[in-house]
């Protein structure tokens, strides 16, 4: 097992402050010699956008916390073009460090052991069979915790790399539960604990903000969007990583709204790996740092009902905070935990293959292959003139490509489940039914619509042999129980599932034929299996 002096965040409280100054520094500093060389990135342009973003946020709000706020950036907008460019850096200064003490979190060694004491309980009971007594009854059952919630991966290769150099988990995000159970995952395959970065409101919620506040994540305020507050963030991931900080963050920026797997995904945090490697390649201190892209799969998704009408409101488009969601009533993760017990499985995390911050496979000793299976050697790859050097444009085009190799990961790593190929079945057969609706009127129209049992098993069947085969090509994986179960008994088990937890049956058998109920939720479901083509290939005559 990993000991406490080897875990990087049991020195966090010791270096807080100084990682904190160190940031500060960076941001002020990078930001005044930009305004320098620059006149259109000038110290009044950061502080007017700012201050526009921030008065435009805050103008609705009642509170005197936030009248307070706005009262500041409306002076900083009133006072910035009079004002001198020394008096503007040091104003610049102080927004950089209230913005930073807020971002950096703590790391409670007395915290952690805690968590890691209740954490694997609380999980097993929480996939734990359902006893005939009820809830009130249930036992911590760990060794059943295995099937309830299966970690695959070559986790062997992650915990000799993390003696290496630094860990960077990138998660696919469909809930609030990712970071319960990506901490509980790193625990149970003795990987080293990472510092993580957190929706804010997640500090707020009752139920994760003690937990949030000492384990080390840092908070992420998404509702500000201006160039001051984007670089600070940045800048912390990468002093983090720099100063040899295992962290995590999800590149997808926020829970997945449609349960698409992400292939769009945000580019900045991701570039702080290379920014963090490179900065110790041009010091002479090079220091590996590995990414791991991480698939979290489940079956039914706490939040689905929520994170669907988001994404159909603002048709796909919207990215932005959802203040009270499933997660933050008690009562509504209290019965998805009830009905998880139901499963016969829930959840299963895939560990990819690590790679390096260009994209390229490592292996056991942190060596980097590329596609032809050579090693190569990363730092070649800063080179101008024989020294290695930072370049901003063609940084971010190797950025974009570590990107697009993190989203293919994640499309081969998605673990489907029955549940999605009977949803997907359902949903292309009401699509071809009508031909000329688009989305919205088909998910507007066809509620009660009625298919018959016989259809229902052979369109699955359809989609098992199509999913089957993509499977075997590497395309993406299936759950055991996709591998193995019938089309028939496939149909019967997403039946069941459909009757759990959510507040509207997503379908239900009348006299040998499914009505279907909630249109949205057999599209959210359905759409695990989108990114691959199968919809066209469906198109053809028997499913080929």
């Amino acid at each position: 097992m990993t000991s406490d002096a080897d875990n990087p965040l049991f020195r966090f409280n010791h270096e807080r402050h100084d990682l904190i100054d160190d940031v500060v520094e960076r941001v002020t500093r990078e930001a005044v010699e930009r305004a320098w060389e620059s006149p259109e990135h000038g110290l009044e342009y950061l502080l007017n956008e700012a201050a526009f973003l921030e008065m435009s946020r805050l103008e609705d709000r009642d509170s005197n916390r936030h009248q307070q706020q706005y009262a500041f950036w409306r002076d900083v907008a009133h006072n910035v073009g009079r004002a001198s460019e020394e008096e503007n850096a040091e104003l610049l200064q102080k927004i950089v460090t209230r913005y930073a003490r807020d971002i950096a979190g703590h790391f409670r060694p007395g915290v952690f052991k805690f968590a890691t004491r209740v954490l694997p309980p609380g999980i097993s009971l929480l996939f734990a069979k359902q006893s005939k007594t009820g809830l009130a009854k249930l036992q911590p059952n760990l060794d059943a915790l295995q099937d309830k919630v299966r970690i695959e991966g070559e986790l062997g290769k992650l915990r000799r790399l993390a003696k290496i150099g630094t860990l960077l988990m990138v998660p696919t995000h469909s809930s609030h539960m990712d970071s319960i159970l990506m901490g509980w995952a790193l625990h149970a395959t003795d990987l080293p604990p990472v510092t993580y970065g957190a929706g804010k409101n997640l500090f707020t919620n009752p139920m994760t903000a003690f937990f949030m506040a000492n384990l080390g994540a840092y908070k992420v305020d998404r509702r500000l969007r201006h160039t001051i507050y984007k670089q600070v963030l940045k800048v912390w991931s990468q002093s983090l990583l720099e100063h040899g900080y295992h962290s995590l963050f999800f590149p997808g920026g926020t829970r997945s709204r449609s349960n698409a797997v992400e292939t769009r995904l945000k580019l900045g945090l991701l570039g702080t790996a290379l920014d963090a490697w490179t900065r110790g390649v041009v010091q002479g201190r090079p220091h590996p740092i590995f990414v791991v892209p991480v698939t979290i799969n489940y079956n039914l998704v706490l939040e689905a009902e929520t994170l669907i009408d988001e994404h159909l409101k603002r048709g796909g488009q919207g990215r932005y905070i959802i203040d009270v969601d499933e997660f933050s009533d008690v009562r509504r993760v209290a019965n998805f935990v009830t009905s998880a017990l139901e499963l016969d499985s829930s959840v299963t995390m895939r560990f990819s293959t690590p790679m390096d911050v260009f994209g390229n496979e490592v292996d056991q000793d942190g060596e980097s292959i590329d596609v032809q299976g050579r090693r190569v050697d990363p730092e070649r790859y800063l080179w101008v003139n024989g020294v290695p050097k930072p370049d901003r444009e063609r940084d971010m085009q190797y950025t974009r490509e570590l990107g697009g190799r993190v989203a293919e990961a994640y499309l081969a790593n998605n673990v489907l489940y029955p549940l999605h190929l009977v949803s997907f079945a359902l949903f292309e057969h009401l699509r071809r039914q009508h031909p000329r609706w688009d989305l919205y009127r088909t998910l507007r129209f066809s509620r009660g619509e009625l298919i018959s049992r016989a259809v229902a098993e052979g369109e699955t069947e359809r989609v098992v042999r199509l999913a089957r085969r993509a499977a075997e090509e590497g395309r993406f994986r299936l759950h055991r129980s996709a591998q193995t179960t019938s089309p028939r008994d496939m149909v019967t088990e997403a039946m069941r599932y459909y009757r759990t937890y959510h507040t509207t049956t997503i379908a239900e058998m009348e006299h040998g034929q499914i009505r279907l109920m909630s249109l949205k939720l057999l599209y959210y479901y359905s759409n695990r299996m989108r990114g691959y083509d199968l919809e066209r290939q469906l198109q053809r005559p028997g499913g080929y």
